[in-house]
């Protein structure tokens, strides 16, 4: 019992440890990026972004595909043996390769179906990316694996900036939608090389056809409800381009690129530890329902005031760092955030369901997911681009329960508790955004400078939220407060 107890409480600061490194990577990360993005949005226009992210969406289809879901596999192993670590990198560049022929062959076709021929260069220059991308992915997860979560930091840190440099340099040369591509390929080549750097790992050439199949067979499920996640939030642009263009399509990605930073910011460095904590636990419900409630409202009490407050600024917020030409992309914004809830347990349900061995049941909720988008989607196009953006929301809610069913079912995690967790943050964040929204208006009649007026709200809105939170759940916020606390230096002072 009492190295039981030990592991739990050494697995409890490998993840806390881990969290603070992600947490370290992703804000630079964000930061960068926002401010590249922020310079390449005014530089390049809608139509820009909007075919790049139709190439990107076909390149994506094809990376997911062409990864397996290997990576996945090597980072939940309890004991990792080498040759399955030299099985799945040789399976992973193998995969790669044939789908980049793919991509590069298909590249036409798929600028006909989404009625943008400048669609189809970008695909040939980009396909050859995905095995050189490739390169890194079993490095990575074993370093993720092994909470190496320093290293991925600072390589992550390091490809984007120099990616997005480039990115800038490119596009005040007048490159256009092609400084997008400068981009893609500065950060994946990077990427490899500090990968490498990173995990002096050389890969011996063996392959052991048992072992592929055995990680296969659970790689399957996995990697066709990455597709089904990655359909889910992008095979909007498709029904858009075909109904508006890609103009409107840059418009719908601008809004979704911020709501993502958010998720980046905040979700990610969670994310990326969650997977490998949990399959820890997967052996003891108890503590693995514990470690989910408290991943999931660590989650929610950083993303949903943000989610929120960004929509209820969204419109002033777009128009005065990218410019009028993006349109209603702030309206759009509007209407996403409106899905905060779902949108913070469909980044950790995947991750809670593959740890205990249940990837089919990952794939049930995607699939139901991913039809009700088609569904929706279909229905709501001729009405604009903001009814698509209104359909994506009720999909998210409709489809939240069954998530939660499945969740009750085969990871032993009750809705009730989830919904406690999340239930705190989205209180507080619901009148906070309500707060922020009549009081911007009347803030703005009264302060003159438009960036004065928006930050002067949103530091009303972040008082608001840091003042309800001990007032609605004091109790609720104690293991939260316990779980930081355990890796401060004055503590293990104070315990010594």
């Amino acid at each position: 019992m009492a190295d039981a107890a030990l592991a739990h409480g050494d697995l409890k600061k490998k993840t806390a440890l881990s969290v603070l490194w992600s947490v370290v990577r992703v804000a630079w990360m964000t930061i960068a990026t926002f401010i590249i993005f922020v310079v390449l949005a005014r530089i390049l226009g809608p139509s820009d972004f909007g075919t790049f992210a139709l190439a990107s969406l076909f390149v994506e289809i094809g990376r997911v595909i062409a990864y397996a879901g290997l990576g996945d596999a090597v980072t939940r192993q309890l004991e990792l043996d080498e040759e399955l670590a030299d099985t799945a990198f040789w399976a992973t560049l193998a995969f790669s390769s044939l789908v980049a022929v793919l991509v590069f062959s298909f590249a036409p076709a798929y600028g006909e179906l989404v009625r943008d021929p400048g669609v189809s260069p970008l695909l040939r220059w980009l396909a050859p990316l995905l095995p050189i991308s490739s390169l890194a992915v079993i490095h990575n997860a074993r370093l993720a694996r092994e909470f190496g979560h320093k290293s991925l930091a600072a390589q992550s840190i390091v490809a984007s900036l120099l990616a997005g440099i480039t990115a800038v340099v490119c596009a005040m040369l007048g490159w256009g939608v092609w400084s997008l591509v400068a981009q893609t390929a500065v950060n994946a080549v990077v990427t490899v090389l500090l990968g490498w750097y990173s995990y002096r790992w050389m890969p011996r050439l063996r392959f052991s056809i048992p072992i592929f199949r055995s990680i296969f067979l659970f790689s399957v499920s996995l990697v066709v409800t990455q597709l089904m996640w990655m359909l889910l939030a992008r095979v909007q642009d498709i029904f858009i381009s075909r109904w508006y263009g890609p103009v409107e399509v840059g418009r719908y990605r601008i809004a979704w690129r911020l709501i993502e930073l958010i998720g980046q910011a905040v979700l990610s460095p969670i994310s990326s530890v969650s997977l490998v904590t949990l399959s820890r636990l997967q052996n003891d419900p108890e503590a693995f329902r514990n470690a989910y409630n408290k991943i999931i409202g660590i989650a929610a009490l950083g993303t949903i005031p943000l989610l929120l407050g960004f929509g209820a600024l969204s419109t002033d917020m777009i128009a005065m760092l990218f410019g009028d030409k993006w349109g209603n992309a702030g309206d759009i914004a509007t209407v996403l955030v409106l899905m905060a809830v779902p949108f913070v347990t469909n980044f950790f349900a995947s991750s809670a369901l593959s740890a205990v061995n249940r990837a089919e049941s990952v794939l049930s909720v995607a699939a139901l997911q991913l039809v009700a988008t088609l569904i929706l989607t279909w229905i709501l196009v001729p009405y604009g681009v903001v009814a698509v953006a209104a359909g994506y929301v009720l999909r998210a809610w409709l489809t939240m329960p069954y998530q939660q069913y499945v969740l009750s079912r085969f990871a032993h995690i009750d809705a009730y508790g989830t919904l406690k967790a999340v239930g705190l943050p989205f209180i507080a964040a619901a009148v906070m955004g309500l707060v922020v929204w009549f009081c911007h208006p009347i803030i703005g009649s009264h302060i003159e400078n438009r960036w004065l007026s928006l930050f002067t709200t949103i530091a009303i809105g972040g008082i608001v939220y840091l003042g309800l939170l001990p007032v609605i759940g004091r109790s609720a916020m104690r293991p939260y407060i316990a779980l930081v606390a355990s890796v401060l230096p004055i503590r293990k002072r104070a315990q010594a």
